[in-house]
């Protein structure tokens, strides 16, 4: 499909995301917390960064979910 009219996909507690800043940046965090409401009626979530910063952002802000990955055991 397009995308269109799928069910927009929620991060989830725990996962690595990276997500533009209004400034175009971009910025990696470990998602703490996932609401519907996160501000202004719009779903979001709070996040850490590796240095231990948290952020909040928009779910429409993210532009990288984590790629399934296999898990390999060595």
């Amino acid at each position: 499909g397009d995308g269109m009219g799928e069910p927009m996909r929620r991060p989830r507690v725990g996962e690595i995301i990276t997500y533009r800043l209004w400034s175009g940046a971009l910025r990696t965090v470990t998602v703490t917390h996932v609401a519907d409401n996160i501000k202004n009626g719009v779903p979001g979530f709070d996040g850490v960064s590796s240095l231990g910063a948290t952020f909040w952002g928009y779910d429409e802000q993210i532009v990288t979910y984590p790629r399934i990955r296999k898990v390999d055991v060595e």
